[in-house]
């Protein structure tokens, strides 16, 4: 960080401190990004534990790979399973011989862990700046 700059070179030196800073940035983004998502996942799963071992263990993570210019984005997916996910989450008729019998509530599993990943993103990302 000592190092001396003429002063016709202080604006390139200045970018490319900026530029360094830029990089390590985005990299604590992308860590934070991928461990929150994580964590997610294995909140979602502890939701999911009684719709069986299948479904709870193929619930997982998909890190970001990359910082875009609105951010990364990472996934918690329940792998083949995503039609069940999505009649869990959000409930289904039921129908037999083509009449409604009735309605299942939905039992919100995945905004359980979208809702633990809005509160932690900020304190994981800060923890990275720290490292």
């Amino acid at each position: 960080m000592s190092d001396k700059v003429k002063p016709d070179n202080l604006a390139a030196a200045i970018a490319q401190r900026l530029k360094d800073f830029q990089g390590a940035t985005e990299e604590a983004l992308l860590a934070a990004i991928n461990e929150t998502a994580e964590q997610a996942a294995d909140v979602v799963k502890a939701k999911a534990q009684h719709f069986g071992a299948n479904y709870a263990n193929d619930i997982k993570a998909i890190p970001a790979r990359k910082i875009q210019r609105n951010g990364g984005t990472a996934y918690v997916t329940a792998g083949d399973h995503y039609r069940v996910a999505h009649l869990l989450e959000h409930g289904h008729a039921i129908v037999r011989g083509g009449r409604k019998l009735g309605q299942v509530k939905g039992y919100e599993h995945f905004k359980d862990g979208e809702d633990y990943a809005e509160q932690n993103i900020v304190p994981n990302l800060q923890k990275e700046m720290r490292s």
